[in-house]
């Protein structure tokens, strides 16, 4: 499942002041409310994270349906969400991964 194009966070968007910030070992969560009337996902993953491209991709996708599968559209309230990725992201599973992402999204109350 890809996120839509209007539903993504534009980069301009990423060094503006967020309301609050969560830190997992794996990734840090940006919330802000954007005033809008839909939900914005960014993420950001570097090459500490991850060396290739084609593994960059697989986090950016694992992230975006994380992100999506935990937050029902019918109640998703218009904030932007920004999902900054520690290079530590290469030690777990896809599985404990969507833990950690539905646990940190349930503490930044999104």
């Amino acid at each position: 499942m890809t996120t839509a194009t209007r539903a993504r966070l534009p980069r301009e968007a990423f060094r503006a002041g967020w309301e609050k910030t969560i830190a997992t070992p794996y990734f840090l969560l940006k919330r802000r409310r954007n005033g809008g009337t839909r939900r914005r996902i960014g993420v950001v993953i570097g090459v500490a994270a991850a060396k290739t491209a084609a593994r960059r991709n697989f986090w950016k996708r694992q992230a975006r349906e994380a992100l999506s599968a935990a937050i029902p559209a019918n109640r998703a309230a218009p904030d932007d969400l920004l999902l900054i990725f520690s290079p530590k992201v290469s030690r777990i599973t896809k599985k404990e991964f969507r833990k950690t992402v539905e646990g940190a999204l349930s503490r930044i109350g999104a």
